[in-house]
């Protein structure tokens, strides 16, 4: 895979993603995501953290607001530039610099309590190096907590597929692909731009992780708490999106999968060399 992550992918989408996110992160991130990871962090209060891929600085200012001091950084010229905006309409002694989380040239090493990462590093083509950093930017005993999408169910070659057990018809998601590390170019959601994603089994991140001098501490798989809709005639087929149903028998089927199947993952390790 490359080893650069374009940005201007992300300068591309940082207006919208901005609109979609606000101050609280998307409907994921503020109902699935962000209660887990609030709850594996603990109090930050005085804690010295670092997030590396901020984005518009939602998660920061909420770290802020409970009592961390904070330093953020992100790729995109644009983020960083909307997170300087919000800072100076509401100051939260957040500082905010462009870097590349692989490289944060000017950032002395271990300095922060924590270093936090939300769904950004399947969005990175070098996440060995930026876990590197992380590492190296960490105080011993320190921590590093990331989400990401889960790597085995909304990864790589998974899709929603039909099935039939016995006589009855099931709603399934289906692995293609899974161990191979690859990318590939995706839609983001309705903003209809595209980005990279960097697909990689969790063994991998596992190897980055230990390479780094971290030891796996917590790790918790999530289930979206997002309720599927029925589908309206303007979303054609929906036999592959677990979003949507048409039938009575679809409906049942996509909630016990999306009850069953987690597609976030959180993760903390501890910095012990």
């Amino acid at each position: 895979m490359a080893k650069k992550t374009p940005k201007a992918e992300w300068d591309k989408v940082a207006e919208w993603w901005n609109t979609e996110a606000g101050d609280s992160g998307v409907w994921h991130q503020r109902h699935d995501i962000d209660p887990v990871v609030f709850d594996v962090l603990g109090s930050v209060k005085n804690k010295i953290i670092l997030e590396i891929g901020c984005g518009n600085g939602y998660l920061s200012r909420l770290l802020a607001e409970r009592g961390a001091k904070i330093t953020a950084v992100d790729l995109s010229k644009k983020f960083i530039r909307i997170a300087k905006e919000k800072e100076s309409a509401k100051p939260l002694g957040i500082k905010y610099f462009v870097r590349d989380a692989a490289n944060l040239y000017g950032i002395k090493s271990r300095q922060f309590d924590v270093v936090i990462s939300s769904m950004m590093l399947m969005d990175v083509a070098d996440a060995q190096e930026v876990i590197k950093e992380a590492g190296r930017v960490v105080k011993k005993g320190g921590r590093i907590v990331f989400s990401i999408t889960h790597p085995v169910f909304i990864e790589g070659g998974q899709k929603w597929v039909r099935i039939r057990i016995g006589r009855k018809d099931y709603s399934a998601r289906a692995v293609t692909k899974y161990l191979i590390p690859h990318a590939k170019k995706v839609v983001l959601w309705v903003s209809g731009a595209k980005a990279t994603q960097y697909y990689r089994p969790f063994s991998e991140y596992f190897k980055y992780l230990k390479k780094a001098g971290f030891l796996v501490a917590d790790l918790r798989e999530i289930a979206t708490r997002k309720k599927i809709k029925k589908a309206t005639a303007a979303d054609g087929d929906v036999r592959f999106r677990g979003s949507r149903y048409r039938t009575l028998a679809e409906k049942r089927m996509k909630k016990m999968a999306r009850k069953e199947i987690p597609i976030f993952l959180v993760v903390e390790a501890i910095k012990i060399i």
